[in-house]
């Protein structure tokens, strides 16, 4: 004889509680974790380069014969540094107490006639150096090389 509501299946109830408390707390973990790893990344070189409109990528992968680093110093003095097949450091002093941009400008040029190949340089600068001055040099770099690559940041 069955008791009416003990008919054995079918009368149990669909309502179940789910338990979030442990998904929000796994969740709160892992979004600190990746908040506290994301501090100690830090950015080796980063490409500023905009590719001109209809430029294609270079058929050869031969790696150029000289580096060219612009690097941005104290007293708003610029070094620039030659590497590879050549080697060579130029200090640019500052100009009344200022970047002296016609001198890098002119230095890159003479650079860019000896080295016709020479598409791309990086620009490293100080924690001291301001954002603006760091574009202007990104500028007068780019007049005379298409590709700035920023470094050491």
């Amino acid at each position: 004889m069955m008791v009416s509501g003990d008919s054995g299946h079918g009368s149990g109830s669909q309502d179940f509680e789910l338990n979030l408390a442990s998904i929000i707390d796994c969740l709160t973990v892992l979004i600190t974790f990746v908040l506290a790893s994301a501090s100690f990344l830090s950015i080796g070189l980063l490409d500023a380069g905009v590719a001109a409109a209809g430029a294609t990528a270079a058929t050869d992968s031969k790696p150029p014969e000289v580096n060219l680093t612009v690097e941005l110093g104290k007293d708003h003095a610029m070094t620039v540094k030659i590497g590879g097949k050549s080697t060579s450091t130029t200090q640019i002093p500052a100009k009344a107490g200022a970047w002296d941009q016609e001198a890098l400008a002119q230095n890159i040029a003479t650079l860019k006639q000896k080295w016709p190949e020479l598409n791309a340089a990086v620009l490293t600068a100080g924690d001291a150096t301001e954002y603006r001055d760091v574009v202007k040099t990104m500028e007068t770099i780019r007049k005379t090389v298409p590709a700035v690559l920023l470094g050491g940041f």
